[in-house]
């Protein structure tokens, strides 16, 4: 048939297309193939291209051309078959074609860049990589008093960088190690500026409040001045979160005009992040004092060691706290050793300062080689100013509020119950947060073009409800309740005191005490030696009903955990109370630690819980007579309208206190 011809003159053509891209062994192959067939007769010919086939292609592809019945079928089934083989050849070429292309053109670029190089050297135009690193590396000395030991130890290691292989594994240790020995700011100083008054100006626009602490920065800087240097002295600055620690050592960066680096110590348990890796170990560094000097690029720049009383302690990886005394020991850090450099560096001219938030959880070794300067907590009219001053400008130039002043006011009330009811740690940090929050809210009314009033009624709507109460638990005390006041690394708050008779049977036993409220070690301790002193109290006034009640003594907010000894004035007088059946003067707070014999002995945190007194309404304190001097450093806004007594002994506090129990006779 005619359409049998065509395909088999298609046949024909393809197997020429196909016989060009074999291979001569292929050729060889399908040759003697051809010896074993007639190609006389066309069924012989499609058998033969067929047993071609089935040396080239997919068993199970040649079967089905086999299957065929009729010479037409097997003709077009071969036609198609031999085609897609065809198209994959054709494509296996072009791929190949392309990959020698680009290998030649690589291989064609390497031989030149060769001959470049060849010819760079031979005319002095380059020079070769290890003169290039040894010209950068004195470049990174030039200028500089490099220490005679170090000097030598540099010399040394550059004629082994000049002998080693550049492509064996040492030449790029000595090539990092040479980088940073050399980079590191041997002699070189910024100016320091000891000016009194450029302090004075620094700390006052970064800060506000803190007198105290003010002044004994200007103290250090006025003897720094007469010596001539400011090194020499470690400060720590020790107090609640959100007070400002950090940012003061920045401040006293900028008024010294030091470089300024922080470095935190949270968390840190290898003494490697401190003093390096050995040289030996693969992917080996510097500490973090070293890595500091470089990024300062000077000998006296202010280090902040950042969280200095969370570091980890002892372990199998070494002694970070311990690591801690060699860098920051004026007798020792003028010769620190860092793994990893294993030759002495000088950190004599670094101003350590240290921040933490309990000092007591500070090595004592550690501490007793800081001056400890305590940042106390802010009064609520300290942190309205530090709003208007700081938070609320820098809150409005950050979310680029500014322009927009006209659509939106916060009053001064908003301010008040937002500092009272919502803020009441000792720092600013969630009042910043929540005031961001407040203007985050703020800015969609603003982009609707909607003016929005944030007074005492709408706060809720920006800030959520709060979550601190301004009313008093108690209006007025009963028998057995007393207002003690607490310190907590949240700052100051009130804390009131229950007692109450546990057993209500009428046959009266031995005398016995129930205590809950989350209570720590220490305070249980306290409770017990109030409890033993205030049964002595009542003995002596002829009342032994402490003797022989079983009572229960409870600290509400029961999930907050509670410990020190400061409660123990207010647990003898809420037990004398009760065994009297006699209320605690109203409006009246109480703090002090009691001992067997009544003595009442100092507590710590007075300006903090004097906060906390203001703000619940409290009209009288009682305070230990060894806290007088506290008493006195604290600023008259906050002693404004407060009634204090100074208790020597707990006759002074019952006096106070239970003032019917005081005067009665035995």
């Amino acid at each position: 048939m005619e359409e049998d011809k065509t395909f088999l003159s298609l046949l024909f053509k393809t197997m020429e297309e196909l016989r060009e891209m074999l291979t001569p062994q292929e050729t060889q192959t399908i040759d003697i193939f051809a010896e074993r067939f007639n190609m006389k007769y066309e069924e012989q010919i499609v058998d033969y291209l067929g047993v071609v086939l089935a040396f080239m292609a997919d068993t199970q592809k040649i079967q089905t051309v086999f299957a065929k019945e009729t010479l037409s079928e097997r003709i077009k089934a071969t036609v198609e078959l031999l085609q897609e083989h065809l198209q994959m050849r054709i494509s296996m070429k072009n791929l190949q074609a392309e990959a020698q292309a680009k290998m030649a053109k690589a291989s064609e670029e390497h031989m030149y860049r060769d001959i470049l190089n060849l010819v760079k050297n031979k005319l002095g135009v380059d020079k070769d990589e290890k003169e290039t690193l040894k010209t950068k590396y004195k470049e990174n000395l030039a200028g500089k008093t490099v220490p005679p030991h170090i000097l030598k130890v540099i010399e040394e290691e550059l004629d082994r960088f000049q002998m080693t292989d550049k492509n064996s594994s040492e030449f790029h240790v000595i090539r990092t190690y040479l980088d940073w020995l050399t980079c590191l700011p041997y002699g070189v100083n910024t100016a320091e500026t000891l000016d009194l008054d450029k302090a004075r100006a620094v700390l006052d626009r970064d800060h506000y409040g803190m007198q105290d602490v003010k002044d004994r920065i200007i103290e250090f800087i006025a003897v720094s001045k007469l010596r001539g240097s400011a090194s020499g002295k470690i400060l720590c600055f020790t107090g609640p979160a959100g007070v400002g620690k950090t940012s003061i050592a920045k401040s006293i960066a900028e008024a010294l005009n030091r470089k300024y680096y922080r470095i935190s110590l949270g968390g840190l348990d290898d003494v490697s992040e401190l003093k390096g890796h050995r040289r030996t170990y693969v992917g080996a560094q510097p500490g973090k004092i070293i890595s500091a000097l470089k990024n300062c690029g000077s000998e006296n720049p202010v280090l902040l060691i950042d969280e200095v009383d969370k570091v980890g302690r002892r372990n199998f990886q070494g002694s970070p706290e311990n690591a801690l005394l060699e860098i920051l020991d004026p007798q020792q850090n003028n010769a620190f050793n860092d793994h990893y450099l294993d030759t002495t560096v000088d950190l004599s001219k670094v101003l350590f300062i240290c921040t933490a938030n309990f000092p007591e959880e500070i090595s004592p070794i550690l501490l007793d080689r800081m001056e400890s300067i305590e940042v106390k907590g802010y009064t609520a009219e300290e942190k309205l100013a530090i709003f208007d001053r700081h938070l609320y400008p820098k809150a409005l130039k950050k979310m680029a509020l500014e322009p927009h002043l006209g659509l939106f006011q916060i009053t001064a009330q908003a301010k008040d119950v937002l500092i009272r009811d919502y803020c009441r740690e000792a720092g600013v940090r969630s009042l910043e947060k929540l005031m961001n929050r407040i203007l985050e809210k703020i800015a969609v009314k603003v982009l609707s073009n909607v003016t929005s009033l944030v007074d005492a009624d709408t706060l809720k709507d920006f800030a959520g409800h709060p979550p601190f109460s301004s009313k008093k638990m108690y209006e007025v005390l009963p028998a057995g309740v007393a207002m003690g006041l607490a310190y907590t690394s949240m700052g100051g708050s009130t804390l009131y005191l229950e007692v109450a008779k546990s057993s209500f049977t009428a046959k009266e036993g031995k005398g016995e005490l129930k205590m809950t409220g989350n209570l720590k070690q220490v305070m249980q301790e306290s409770i017990q030696i109030a409890y033993t002193y205030a049964k002595s109290v009542a003995h002596s006034k002829g009342n032994d009903y402490l003797e022989t009640a079983a009572l229960h003594l409870h600290f509400p907010e029961g999930a907050t955990p509670k410990d020190g000894p400061s409660a123990g004035v207010t647990v003898a007088t809420a037990l004398l109370s009760l065994a009297f059946g006699q209320p605690v003067v109203p409006n009246l707070a109480m703090t002090g630690e009691i001992s067997l014999t009544g003595k009442v002995l100092a507590i710590g945190g007075l300006k903090e819980k004097i906060v906390a007194a203001r703000r619940d309404g409290v009209k009288i304190v009682v305070v230990p007579a060894a806290n007088r001097h506290s008493w006195e450093e604290l600023t008259a806004p906050l002693k404004e309208g407060l009634q204090v007594h100074f208790a020597e002994n707990y006759l002074d506090v019952l006096k106070v206190a239970l003032p019917d129990i005081h005067a009665s006779k035995s």
